[in-house]
């Protein structure tokens, strides 16, 4: 998945241990019933709160 998201010109992620049950039940969303949207919100989520990390990084340093 993070190659996808690098290639893309995304931020990797990560699945905290707290969240992992929630990927889980957006990964079975989409394998039982081909619902995208759980998964793809999760992953909006956590690349929106990545990128957060990111600009917070750059502007402590400028």
């Amino acid at each position: 998945m993070n190659y996808q998201l690098l290639a893309n010109g995304y931020l990797p992620i990560s699945i905290a241990k707290e969240t992992r049950l929630e990927y889980f039940n957006a990964l079975e969303a989409y394998a039982v019933r081909r619902d995208l949207k759980p998964f793809a919100d999760m992953i909006a989520l956590l690349e929106e709160q990545q990128l957060d990390r990111y600009l917070g990084m750059i502007e402590r340093r400028g």
